[in-house]
């Protein structure tokens, strides 16, 4: 196992923790050692309490490296959120280099307008993806360093947090004894795990469903063309399913990772589970079909026009224009989900498994483990210190170096 290749990834989901250790070799990851927790810390991807946060990131990083048989200094840190949102900037420059020739500090220059022209102070950029630049007016240039150009303009998509809110997301995880190496949107390090090039070229969506988060990811070009979180996810069906059956919220999930189905028509044949009231002695049973009619309540909640359907709608995001849905995260795990989905939005839909990763089937069969695994080859693109072993040394990559990685 050398240490050049050793990459760690930490997920900060919705309500749950994430961390995988993997060996990354050309396009192939190989999982030595991972865990996942619940975190009261966090919600909807906010840090609420710093010292449990903490607490669960160094439980989580430890519990890893104690399977992989191997300590990280560096993790590659995902991040989800209701304060994360997304948008095009656009910057011109003139070129004033005597021979107007487009150069690495044009290119610099115009990316830094474009950063600049997010307008709010309290905002933090956590990406910026060139769309494309355009060289005397000329639009579609993808490099355009070396070119004769008067003037350089340049179409973005900048990935914004609040700043706040992501400074104590780092805050926690620096207290937790660990630097970061770089902070990527988590459904970006997903994108470049389970995403083909044609889906990202003639345009896809990519949901995740988290516990209290639904993340929609637009596609199209080659690139993302936006970002929406909606506050809602697979702990409201728990909720739900607690509420109406009078349960504890730990049996009501219980029953739905048993017994839960997306739509009627994949429950297997009729029939009926026994579950625990809430005071923990009282048994009963509930039909399949109750259960079934429960979950498929709020899905059509998360899906339908005052969710994801709606907002699509808002975009002119449709089937159209937008061949193919992608469903990734721990929500989408329930039977007949794709079925619903297609129905529901009507995308060509399936699930996004973790692609060209080998090790324990738990993570790399699994459709909730694909964001933390995205920032394992997320991280191959990028010149990175090694993570075998403990340094004392501090690295952070900046703008500039992001640049030179570029060209």
């Amino acid at each position: 196992m050398t240490g050049e290749s050793i990459h760690a990834g930490l997920e900060i989901g919705s309500s749950h923790i994430k961390c995988v250790i993997g060996d990354v070799v050309g396009e192939q990851i190989k999982v030595h050692g991972y865990d996942s927790k619940p975190c009261r810390g966090i919600k909807e991807g906010i840090i609420i309490d710093i010292p449990q946060t903490v607490d669960s990131i160094r439980e989580v990083i430890e519990s890893a490296e104690d399977k992989a048989k191997i300590n990280v200094n560096y993790v590659n840190l995902g991040v989800h959120g209701m304060h994360i949102s997304s948008g095009d900037h656009h910057a011109a420059i003139a070129v004033m280099s005597q021979d107007q020739e487009v150069s690495f500090n044009e290119v610099k220059q115009v990316l830094l307008a474009a950063r600049s022209s997010v307008p709010n102070s309290e905002d933090e950029i956590i990406h910026t993806i060139p769309l494309e630049y355009m060289v005397d007016n000329q639009r579609g240039i993808m490099n355009p360093k070396g070119m004769e150009a008067k003037h350089l303009q340049v179409n973005v998509h900048n990935i914004i947090a609040k700043a706040s809110m992501l400074t104590n997301i780092k805050k926690c995880v620096e207290k937790a004894g660990f630097d970061i190496q770089s902070t990527i949107l988590a459904s970006l390090a997903a994108a470049e795990l389970v995403l083909l090039d044609d889906e990202k070229a003639l345009g896809c969506i990519l949901i995740d469903m988290g516990g209290s988060l639904c993340e929609v990811t637009y596609f199209n070009k080659g690139g993302i063309r936006g970002f929406y979180p909606i506050r809602n996810g697979s702990d409201y069906i728990t909720n739900d399913i607690a509420r109406e059956i009078k349960s504890s919220r730990m049996e009501a999930s219980r029953i739905k990772e048993d017994f839960g189905f997306a739509t009627q028509a994949h429950i297997p044949k009729e029939g009926k589970v026994e579950i625990t009231r809430i005071d923990g002695r009282t048994k009963d049973e509930v039909s399949l079909k109750d259960i079934s009619e429960i979950i498929s309540g709020r899905l059509a909640d998360i899906f339908g026009k005052t969710g994801i359907k709606g907002k699509l709608e808002i975009m002119k995001i449709n089937p159209d224009l937008v061949p193919s849905c992608i469903l990734i995260g721990g929500g989408v795990k329930l039977p007949g989900m794709e079925d619903y989905v297609r129905a529901e939005l009507g995308f060509q839909t399936r699930l996004g498994y973790p692609a060209n990763c080998i090790g324990d089937s738990v993570v790399v069969d699994d459709v909730s483990w694909t964001s933390v695994l995205g920032l394992l080859k997320y991280d191959m693109s990028k010149e990175s210190p090694t993570l075998a072993g403990r340094v004392n040394r501090k690295r952070r990559k900046g703008l500039i170096e992001w640049l030179k990685n570029m060209f």
